[in-house]
């Protein structure tokens, strides 16, 4: 192992701030852009919500029910602990010989 590297860990911090209420098609939108509009998202969002055991507990637990429209602090907080944000940006190099 004459060419070990030693190799520099990074770590960042980030903060997520949850504002308010927000609108379920958004946020809807904001999980699944790939739906051309914002009822078929939400539409999907709904499902995967409903489908999911766990999530669909812990939602019911912070008073989603299907017609809900507003998403609470507490409920997107769920979201994202489960599902994690909306968009991830990954950053790499790529190192060419």
């Amino acid at each position: 192992m004459d060419n070990l590297k030693e190799i520099e860990e990074e770590v960042e911090e980030r903060t997520w701030v949850i504002n308010g209420f927000k609108t379920f098609s958004i946020v809807a939108q904001e999980y699944f852009p790939e739906y051309a509009n914002s009822d078929a998202a939400s539409k999907r969002m709904r499902n995967e919500i409903e489908s999911d055991k766990l999530l669909f507990k812990e939602m019911q637990a912070a008073h989603y029910v299907h017609e809900t429209t507003r998403l609470s602090p507490k409920q997107q907080q769920i979201l994202f602990m489960i599902w994690g944000p909306e968009k991830i940006i990954i950053r790499y190099h790529i190192t060419h010989k």
